[in-house]
């Protein structure tokens, strides 16, 4: 099973990264209502009290896991590209690049179907969404200098950045791996 995020070295099945990224994999999946303690552990290959040694409970882990996944698909991206530097087209194609190589295709609507029915995975969703467009707004806004066009340039390309696994027809002149960054080149003109 590939784990969604790869956040710490210790991952082992008894550190509680490892339990973490279990969940986050058998969310991405099967969905919230498979993320069990019991079957976790099975997988894990451990008893349940190792789950206990570092969770209070179910929810604990939930609440992780909603961390987890908002630190490093969001707040750890944007850190690695604002330490790299460089023009704002740069920073775009690095974030496409990080998004792609960081972020699970599976996960990110596992999320988003979990938060139809939570309220504070609602919430962590709208946070989300709304850092990401914000750092990608300024991004633009830098390229463009229209506030307007900025936004509009970046809810295009969050747009295909989450929504590039739903659709199934394939790019007919352009290779799906290089479909986001050339997509970027036409948003930015270059």
């Amino acid at each position: 099973m590939a784990v969604p995020y790869k956040l710490t070295q210790d991952t082992s099945s008894l550190s509680r990264d490892g339990w973490i990224d279990r969940a986050l994999d058998r969310l991405a999946v099967d969905g919230i209502d498979k993320v069990l303690i019991a079957p976790l552990a099975r997988e894990l290959g451990v008893t349940k009290g190792s789950f206990y040694w570092h969770f209070k409970d179910r929810q604990d882990l939930l609440d992780a896991m909603l961390t987890r996944w908002e630190g490093v698909g969001t707040v750890n991206i944007i850190d690695q590209v604002d330490k790299a530097g460089g023009t704002a087209d740069e920073r775009l194609r690095r974030t496409i690049e990080l998004s792609m190589e960081q972020v699970s295709v599976r996960l990110e609507p596992a999320l988003r179907q979990w938060g139809r029915r939570d309220k504070k995975v609602r919430a962590a969703l709208r946070r989300v969404d709304e850092q990401r467009l914000l750092f990608l707004k300024k991004l633009f806004g830098q390229l463009c200098g229209d506030e307007i066009e900025a936004e509009a340039r970046s809810w295009l390309l969050y747009s295909l950045i989450t929504g590039r696994h739903l659709v199934a027809a394939k790019p007919a002149h352009i290779e799906r791996k290089d479909l986001l960054q050339t997509c970027l080149a036409v948003l930015t003109c270059g």
